[in-house]
């Protein structure tokens, strides 16, 4: 069983998983509730990375989550999420890859399919947008290259940032990654835009095409 609501006396950041995520469904007076609530959603779905990634419907099978829950669930992500976009969105020039990594995470590591997703640049590197522009399947999503360029053209781009997940939680690149990394690197290429990098994000983690030498 999974720990209770900690006192208040305790720093967030000692509470567990299960403390945290019941302090945040809570309703006035109902904190036994609201930890039985959040015990099976760990339960159910193995995790916080497995409850944000869970579909409304999947998560309002557990019972007790109304929608007034979920939309609790939902902000809590949002939330994040506009913390760690923040130095994206506003820093002058983007020169950090642990940014990029972290923003990255924080938009494709909750998803249960496979997702593509394509950042776009100017030639000083400053954002111009993000967009997940492929979904598919568990294990596959689908990629066509018109597509990117198409979008690369739309928003004046000099350069891309590529990412996708792996649902599997592995995220070492496989041999289909390098193949349409090389793919889009040559379609790209034709209206001169430039791939800077290319990371495969998993739970917690990620990896750099360009920190392993894949992209040159």
């Amino acid at each position: 069983m999974h720990n209770s609501i900690q006192s208040q006396s305790i720093p967030i950041t000692q509470h567990s998983d299960a403390a945290l995520l019941a302090l945040c469904l809570r309703h006035r007076e109902s904190t036994n509730t609201a930890q039985t609530i959040a015990n099976q959603l760990l339960d159910r779905f193995g995790s916080l990375y497995g409850v944000f990634g869970a579909s409304d419907e999947q998560v309002q099978q557990i019972k007790g989550m109304g929608p007034s829950r979920v939309a609790k669930i939902r902000a809590m992500y949002e939330v994040q999420q506009r913390i760690v976009s923040q130095p994206i969105y506003h820093q002058p020039v983007l020169n950090s890859s642990e940014a990029v990594e972290v923003f990255l995470q924080s938009r494709l590591q909750f998803a249960q399919n496979e997702c593509f997703a394509v950042m776009f640049l100017d030639s000083q590197h400053q954002f111009l947008h993000f967009e997940v522009v492929f979904q598919g399947t568990i294990d596959r999503s689908p990629v066509y290259p018109r597509v990117v360029v198409q979008l690369a053209m739309q928003y004046n781009a000099a350069g891309v940032i590529l990412a996708h997940n792996h649902p599997s939680g592995m995220v070492e690149p496989s041999e289909a990654d390098l193949h349409i990394t090389q793919i889009l690197k040559d379609a790209l290429a034709l209206v001169d835009v430039k791939i800077l990098d290319h990371f495969v994000i998993g739970a917690g983690q990620a990896v750099s095409f360009l920190a392993r030498g894949l992209i040159t």
